[in-house]
């Protein structure tokens, strides 16, 4: 096997580094064994592909090689900076509005609190000393800065939290109705001019959606007025309401970012986009269905941020995560996550995957669509026009020494089979079903011809 390119001058480089770069992680991390020579190596050269304009261990954590928990105990050994447990504290909503938002997202840092001569800042980048020396001139000069280490998430969230929205989305709406009214169609206008209102409009209530965690981002035309809804933890909620002349214009703006075909409105489409809000990148699964009252146009937000969490996030009891624990350590049969759209069935799968990933373990994935990417995770989505079907994807996972497989959803007898066959072979499988409770699953599986022995030698949780 080829020795990776990596020799004890790089690692020497890497120890003695600027601090701003944080590049004596790299060395902590390979003493641990946390990482890899070779992983620790892919991630410099991509450190000097950004212009080290990202700590090495940010990217390390981008890239799938630690967590951010990994990182914040090395941190906490090589600097003496401790982990802060933002959630727990009280943050001074005063003091988070000295420095403006767009420097905090972009630093990915918060202030907390302050002393008679020191400011707490919370930072993802605790030895990113450029933004420390940036911060200074928010804040009289005798004030010194003290970083603390959080995770990228927990600022994020708190920077969401803190700090008003930058987009009114009534602000916007008075703006049209006063003045803008008269150019909200301009195609022009609408392909990217920001200075559009109903351009600034529709980014107002995507971040809208994104702040409020819904699943589903609902617009749906009536007779004389459009309704705006969100799906949050699987109910419908009606966000506002807006006059339908504003309607054509919203809906060709969202055609345009989803790339699709602005002039074809008596079919059904589907587009995507990829947005980065709250300094996270978030895609949205767009999809058009023409009705009596105009086109009716659906988002599924999918942040992976808020859907690939830790087992005891899930809203499960204690009694029930132990029980799961249990179920996912058998080493073969079949698990299925049931429960009505919007319960949270791809959430809990996707979670328990990132539960038992690890580096001696081969998990391949058959989606329709793939929605999160998780690293060392073979992830694949069906395509059913050259006859890539979930039964078919699943024979052809079998040849690539799979040890546990996802098959995104069983809709017939077929795939239900030959996923039961997966297990039998001594594979662990998960999918999901569209069922309103767990024991539905039986009789749902029974109606589409799945044979009672199968399931009973094969089914380990439900």
């Amino acid at each position: 096997m080829t020795k990776p390119i990596i020799d004890n001058k790089t690692i020497q480089n890497v120890q003695q580094a600027p601090t701003s770069s944080g590049a004596d992680i790299g060395s902590k991390l390979l003493d641990k064994k946390v990482i890899s020579e070779d992983q620790l190596n892919i991630a410099l050269k991509e450190r000097e592909r950004v212009g080290n304009t990202r700590s090495l261990g940010v990217i390390l954590v981008d890239m799938g090689f630690i967590s951010e928990g990994a990182l914040g105990e090395i941190l906490n050994e090589s600097s003496g900076i401790k982990k802060f447990d933002l959630k727990a504290s009280n943050v001074d909503s005063k003091l988070v509005k000295k420095i403006p938002k767009d420097f905090a997202v972009h630093n990915k840092l918060i202030p907390i609190s302050y002393t008679a001569d020191s400011i707490l800042v919370a930072m993802v980048d605790v030895f990113d000393i450029i933004a420390i020396d940036q911060m200074r001139r928010f804040f009289p000069p005798n004030f010194r800065i003290d970083p603390v280490f959080v995770s990228e998430t927990e600022i994020m969230q708190s920077i969401d939290q803190y700090y008003d929205y930058e987009m009114s989305i009534e602000g916007i709406l008075k703006e049209i109705e006063s003045g803008g009214a008269a150019k909200m169609n301009d195609e022009t206008q609408l392909r990217g001019d920001y200075k559009s209102p109903m351009v600034r409009l529709v980014d107002a209530v995507l971040n809208d959606a994104v702040h409020h965690g819904a699943s589903d981002l609902h617009f749906e035309p009536e007779e004389k007025f459009l309704r705006v809804r969100y799906r949050i933890d699987g109910k419908m909620v009606q966000i506002r309401s807006v006059h339908k002349d504003y309607w054509s214009a919203i809906a060709v703006r969202i055609k345009i970012m989803s790339g699709m075909n602005i002039a074809e409105t008596r079919k059904p489409q589907d587009g995507r986009i990829e947005a980065e809000i709250l300094g996270r990148k978030i895609d949205f699964r767009v999809s058009t269905q023409p009705t009596i009252n105009g086109e009716n146009i659906v988002m599924r937000i999918l942040d992976e941020k808020q859907s690939v969490m830790t087992l005891d996030k899930l809203g499960f009891s204690d009694h029930c995560i132990e029980i799961l624990k249990k179920i996912v350590k058998r080493p073969e049969g079949v698990i299925i996550l049931t429960g009505p759209t919007g319960s949270g069935k791809t959430t809990t799968l996707y979670t328990v995957l990132n539960y038992i990933n690890s580096i001696d373990k081969n998990i391949m994935t058959l989606e329709d669509p793939v929605e999160y990417q998780i690293p060392l995770i073979r992830q694949s989505n069906i395509k059913s026009d050259i006859g890539m079907d979930f039964a078919t994807g699943i024979k052809a996972i079998l040849r690539q020494d799979p040890d546990v497989i996802l098959v995104g959803e069983i809709r017939d007898k077929e795939t239900a089979i030959t996923a039961i066959q997966a297990a039998m072979t001594g594979h662990q499988v998960y999918s999901s079903l569209h069922t309103n409770d767990a024991l539905s699953a039986i009789p749902r599986l029974m109606n589409i011809g799945v044979p009672n022995f199968l399931m009973s030698g094969s089914f380990i949780g439900i």
